[in-house]
């Protein structure tokens, strides 16, 4: 199969519509999208991670560019809220120069957040839809 290339004619429409999979991926709640990423830093991501510019300065992609923007996308709205836990008290953080990565760890602040002293804790993970469903089931 051969991987055309697309050129974006609505840049602003297709990051808008990129930016809220990758939220929904997260939550279906995604009104808060533009607190972990801006219309103008995802037009700007998808600038950055195109295959190149047509002769109208129209970003170009191909199945591989659109699924690296979408995995960017993720990664950069998980970064974002990694780091307002980490702020907030609730997970710390350190580099580790062997994995060369930030890792993150709870703190004590989440464990007292998520437990109520004998009691069950009303706070819910939030789960991460997979990319792909399996049809088959």
């Amino acid at each position: 199969m051969e991987n055309e290339i697309y050129a974006i004619v609505d840049l602003e429409g297709y990051a808008s519509e990129m930016r809220d999979a990758a939220a929904k991926s997260f939550s279906d709640d995604c009104s808060d999208v533009d607190s972990y990423i801006s219309l103008g830093q995802m037009i700007n991501l998808v600038k950055s991670e195109c295959i190149g510019f047509d002769d109208q300065n129209r970003p170009l992609l191909n199945e591989d560019a659109n699924e690296k923007i979408y995995e960017s996308t993720i990664t950069w709205i998980n970064n974002i809220g990694l780091a307002r836990l980490a702020a907030d008290g609730y997970v710390e953080c350190a580099w580790d120069s062997d994995k060369n990565e930030m890792i993150f760890w709870a703190n004590k602040k989440l464990d007292d957040f998520t437990k109520h002293e004998g009691e069950k804790s009303n706070v819910k993970p939030v789960k991460r839809r997979n990319k792909k469903k399996n049809k088959g089931s």
